[in-house]
């Protein structure tokens, strides 16, 4: 939950009584009493965010273990007193959507950028208890809502979201079944043109930021982008995968990164949300 180590100073004159020297006063009533005080360490808070690939290939079993898995987990950190956000991303549209009409309006320039409208889900903010939040994780298996994936800008937007918290330490876990694609975007612009983005992101955070990112990837290598990753080849394995990598990261003594931080550009070019 958060790194603090309390640790105690000895044979002091003055403070709170110490007990476990009271046996040297028996013994040799002229010994003076001992007393002992507490050393002011620093309280490392912590907040997690869980950042939800809801992309159509995440459909039936995925994303439902995805959503309990979420659950489990923000309830269990939040009976420990670790703040939780569990946020979702996906498209307003197949295809393209206003963005891609605009384009077409304009006469199809080239290199447009994103063409699609970005739909990006807070189904628990950190502040949200989570039995008032719980029903929302339900929304992850409305029909109609998981469409395309443009994991980069997700990726900055619940990055930015971290930074603007009071807590210290601020976990980002990312969990995706696969590379970014929305076809509209693709379709105009170099077929790398998602994954460089996510690329560019991602190196970002990893250099630049304080935020410790993480990933797990559901039958999809993410280890190609991310430092701090996971592949499962089975959506069933989620819910310890997550526990275990928390704990693996939460068990790390790491170097903290430098609090100087500039903000990545927030969405592609080319294209408004």
């Amino acid at each position: 939950m958060a790194k603090q180590t309390r640790a105690w100073q000895f044979d002091l004159d003055e403070g709170l009584l110490d007990a476990g020297r009271l046996a040297r006063v028996v013994v040799d009533p002229v010994h003076p009493l001992s007393f002992k005080m507490e050393k002011e360490t620093e309280f490392r808070d912590t907040i997690v965010t869980l950042l939800i690939d809801n992309s159509g290939s995440m459909r039936g079993r995925p994303i439902s273990v995805a959503a309990m898995s979420a659950d489990i987990l923000a309830r269990t950190l939040e009976r420990c007193g670790v703040k939780v956000e569990i946020l979702g991303f996906t498209t307003r549209a197949w295809k393209g959507g206003m963005s891609r009409e605009r384009w077409v309006a304009e006469g199809r320039p080239k290199m447009p950028g994103r063409l699609n409208d970005l739909r990006h889900i807070v189904y628990k903010s950190a502040e949200q208890p989570w039995r008032r939040s719980r029903r929302n994780l339900g929304l992850m298996l409305r029909e109609g809502l998981l469409k395309e994936n443009i994991d980069g800008e997700a990726l900055i937007w619940a990055h930015n979201r971290l930074l603007g918290r009071p807590e210290q330490r601020r976990v980002l876990m990312v969990i995706s079944d696969g590379a970014p694609v929305d076809d509209a975007t693709l379709s105009a612009n170099p077929g790398n043109y998602l994954e460089r983005h996510l690329r560019d992101v991602i190196e970002w955070i990893e250099t630049r930021s304080p935020v410790e990112l993480s990933a797990i990837g559901i039958g999809h290598d993410v280890t190609r982008y991310y430092r701090r990753a996971v592949t499962l080849v089975d959506a069933e394995e989620l819910g310890g995968t997550m526990m275990q990598n928390l704990a693996e990261l939460f068990d790390e003594d790491t170097q903290p990164h430098p609090q100087t931080v500039h903000r990545p550009t927030g969405r592609l070019a080319g294209r408004p949300r």
